[in-house]
């Protein structure tokens, strides 16, 4: 394909309710494009990183200037050298350092390149991952913050409003002070549901008996009780605790993830793609945890539609490789005041996975149009045009 150009784009969405954390609380989800143009075709893909950053995730602000400063030269050069062709997806993410803000950025432009190239070909992004008959569609799982001021009420009406839509999962974020009551009262009031908490690395080793205490309550497991860096102090808090051990923050590569493997640090693994360096990055580890018989699900970074839509597709597959536990692919509609990309509809918690050709509907594409320039009625977007130059 021959490269045109590429635009980084930016604008601001606020969150439904805001998302309390362990590391922070979630107000506004800034969304970060790049769109790559070519002489028959164009894509879009959506950057994973939220506004506010942690110790192993960099905020969308730092993924953004690296991709202004070095980012798409880094795509321009690398385009100038197959004589104006644009890389294939394949050999995006090769382009890319292995620092967290380079993973993010890789999986940005291998989401855009990608999608260019399915739209040519006429294929969707599941076709491409060559997901079978049996996994069109997937349970939904949502992820429930900790409510202002510690309210239960609120936490409570939040995860029944969950369950009310069909979720089949509800992971609900936990601290030090704020985890027996709530998970005590939200058992209580749904007996049967799947529940597991989220500690973002808030407990230390000697709150084990702590933590082991929320066996009592069923939780399907505690994820990323310490913090990321020590991969064998989780190991020895897995062994002190009747709680599965899942890690979220810890697992930042395909080699971070062997290495927790190999050090049995962890008994679930959560998958972020835009943490790991995109879908490839993903499979590989996924493909590790696989070997050592350690369930996977695909987690989120709240995304927007169309980062929303490429998990799902990698979920299906993933899935279709080796059972794994449910995924979170709830509708963006759930937690964003507005999705500027559009995703499938959620019924009775399932969702079916994108077969149009693509990764997803693009920003600003409605569902049945042709896609455009993008983000129609969004005169707040933040656009900046590079023109791919030849010499």
């Amino acid at each position: 394909m021959k490269l045109v150009g590429l635009e980084l784009v930016r604008l601001d969405v606020p969150f439904r309710v805001d998302i309390g954390t362990a590391a922070g609380v979630h107000r506004t989800r800034r969304l970060l494009f790049a769109r790559v143009v070519t002489a028959d075709s164009e894509g879009w893909g959506e950057c994973a990183a939220l506004g506010e950053g942690t110790s192993v995730d960099p905020r969308v602000d730092e993924v953004e200037a690296a991709a202004h400063a070095r980012g798409v030269q880094r795509v321009l050069d690398a385009t100038a050298a197959r004589g104006g062709q644009l890389p294939k997806e394949a050999e995006i993410a090769p382009l890319f350092g292995s620092s967290p803000v380079d993973r993010m950025m890789g999986a940005l432009f291998e989401m855009a390149v990608a999608d260019a190239e399915l739209r040519l070909s006429g294929r969707s992004l599941a076709a491409a991952l060559e997901v079978g008959p049996g996994f069109e569609t997937l349970p939904v799982g949502a992820a429930v913050g900790i409510p202002p001021g510690h309210d239960l009420g609120i936490l409570r009406e939040q995860v029944r409003e969950a369950v009310a839509g069909g979720a089949a999962r509800v992971r609900v974020k936990i601290e030090p002070g704020w985890d027996t009551e709530p998970v005590a009262a939200l058992r209580a009031d749904h007996p049967d549901l799947v529940m597991q908490v989220d500690a973002n690395g808030s407990y230390r080793m000697e709150d084990a008996e702590r933590v082991g205490a929320l066996a009592a309550f069923d939780v399907l497991c505690i994820e990323q009780p310490l913090p990321p860096a020590d991969l064998v102090a989780h190991a020895e808090f897995a062994r002190r605790i009747p709680v599965p051990v899942c890690l979220d923050e810890s697992l930042t590569s395909p080699r971070r993830v062997r290495d927790a493997l190999r050090n049995r640090s962890c008994q679930i693994a959560c998958l972020k793609p835009g943490r790991l360096g995109g879908v490839r990055a993903t499979r590989l580890a996924h493909a590790a945890c696989a070997e050592a018989g350690v369930p996977v699900f695909v987690g989120g970074f709240f995304e927007a539609g169309l980062g929303r839509a490429a998990n799902l597709a990698l979920a299906a597959r993933l899935a279709q490789d080796r059972a794994g536990l449910v995924n979170d692919v709830s509708a963006p509609s759930s937690y964003l005041a507005a999705d500027p990309c559009g995703y499938p509809e959620v019924q009775a918690g399932w969702v079916r996975v994108p077969d149009q050709p693509g990764v997803g509907q693009q920003p600003g594409q409605q569902p049945g149009q042709p896609p455009g320039p993008g983000l129609p009625g969004r005169p707040d977007a933040q656009r900046r045009w590079f023109p791919a130059t030849y010499t």
